[in-house]
């Protein structure tokens, strides 16, 4: 996937960034529940989380060092406008939304695969791959080859939960040779983002598919 593909799906990079890619990868997890609860994630912080509480065993993954955390659209903005701010935010808002920016970019396919592994290389493009669809019940695993943070979500189903408790603010640092791991079993469009040393954001993305879904393409 060129660099080119990627800017026009609204997977975003910094300017003073490398090309940006995605990356996903995980271990099991056998035995562990893991509640549903809808959230809503906005830009630097979750606002809102309401339980419904239909335990899901998915979305959520352990590796052994913690989960990652949460964040996404929002809203740095002040009172005042320049006449711009309206189109500015519609604009960030179309970008980090997962399924529109799915649907700009040619996602590799790794259905029928239990575990996919997702390079980090802040200082080489971001997350390789950047983009793809899996099905539910597939181990994501993140392996750095620089230092960046842990990923956060910027779009995710409803359904899932990704971490209650962090934000974007607040994920672990990362570096070379670290992994972490997440099962995702819930169907839907995720976008995520990472930061790195610099604090600039890289983001991927991926599509969990339903069952049958791919059937006959």
């Amino acid at each position: 996937m060129t660099a080119t593909e990627l800017n026009s799906g609204g997977f975003e990079t910094s300017s003073t960034v490398p090309r940006r890619r995605w990356t996903v990868a995980g271990p099991t997890l056998k035995g562990l529940e893991v509640a549903s609860i809808p959230m809503e994630w906005t830009r630097r912080r979750v606002v809102g989380t309401t339980a419904a509480v239909a335990a899901i065993a998915g979305c959520l993954g352990e590796d052994g060092n913690d989960a990652d955390p949460d964040s996404s659209n929002g809203a740095n903005g002040s009172a005042e406008s320049d006449g711009s701010d309206g189109a500015d935010e519609s604009n960030e808002t179309t970008e980090r939304n997962a399924s529109a920016a799915l649907e700009e970019v040619d996602l590799e396919d790794h259905t029928g695969e239990e575990e996919v592994t997702i390079t980090v290389d802040p200082e080489g493009g971001g997350f390789e791959p950047a983009a793809f669809e899996i099905d539910p019940e597939t181990l994501l695993v993140w392996r750095w080859e620089g230092s960046s943070t842990e990923p956060y979500p910027i779009d995710i189903p409803e359904r899932c939960i990704w971490d209650q408790e962090v934000d974007e603010e607040t994920v672990e640092e990362r570096s070379s040779g670290d992994e972490f791991d997440r099962l995702f079993t819930v169907p839907g469009a995720y976008r995520y983002g990472s930061r790195d040393a610099d604090g600039e954001e890289f983001t991927g993305g991926f599509r969990v598919v339903e069952s049958g879904e791919n059937d006959g393409e």
